[in-house]
């Protein structure tokens, strides 16, 4: 069985990877019935301590029901990455220095 750690690394390679390339990627979230593609932004730690992926989803699951749009996901929930060979241009509206991020890992 793998480590929490070790899956946290290798979730955080793929999606740095991806952003790096601006591939979109196919997530699963723990306990959620549907996959989400989305627009890896980055990846930052929150004020609360918890790594999070800043992205903008372009359809898929939606606790909320609001499928498109900016997302901050916990990476802890994060089952699986599936970078695709499709690729997404970043958004010009995205500002990593806003307020609602925390310390950055990785940001495009």
């Amino acid at each position: 069985m793998q480590s929490l750690f070790t899956n946290l690394e290798a979730i955080t390679k793929q999606l740095w990877a991806a952003a790096t390339a601006r591939n979109i990627c196919s997530i699963k979230m723990k306990h959620e019935n549907g996959f989400r593609l989305v627009h890896p932004h980055g990846v930052f730690m929150s004020k609360q301590k918890h790594l999070i992926i800043a992205c903008w989803q372009k359809s898929g699951f939606s606790e909320k029901g609001v499928t498109t749009g900016y997302k901050n996901l916990s990476l802890e929930k994060c089952e699986t990455v599936m970078v695709l060979n499709k690729k997404f241009t970043k958004r010009r509206d995205f500002n990593p220095k806003d307020d609602q991020y925390g310390e950055w890992l990785f940001h495009i």
